[in-house]
């Protein structure tokens, strides 16, 4: 792994904390790759992790704020933006 960005979201669901980890990653290859890391913020591992590779930055970038957008119409929150959770 060369490098990484993350972004952070969470929402409050019925008492419980969900988090939303999406990251990009340029591997030892070239490839950028696309992860998308969900779960209960009280859990010891993720409940799934997913992972897209592309061959430029531009489409994985693209298939990021996809994702960052519907994330943010379910009602996730930037963790950055909000210290409330």
């Amino acid at each position: 792994m060369l490098s990484s960005n993350s972004i952070i979201l969470y929402r409050s669901v019925n008492e419980r904390v969900r988090y939303y980890k999406l990251s990009l990653i340029l591997n030892l290859f070239g490839e950028y790759i696309f992860e998308c890391e969900y779960g209960n913020i009280k859990a010891q591992k993720p409940t799934r992790v997913l992972k897209e590779y592309f061959s430029n930055y531009k489409e994985a970038y693209i298939a990021l704020e996809l994702k960052l957008s519907q994330k943010y119409k379910r009602g996730y929150k930037d963790i950055k933006e909000d210290k409330e959770y």
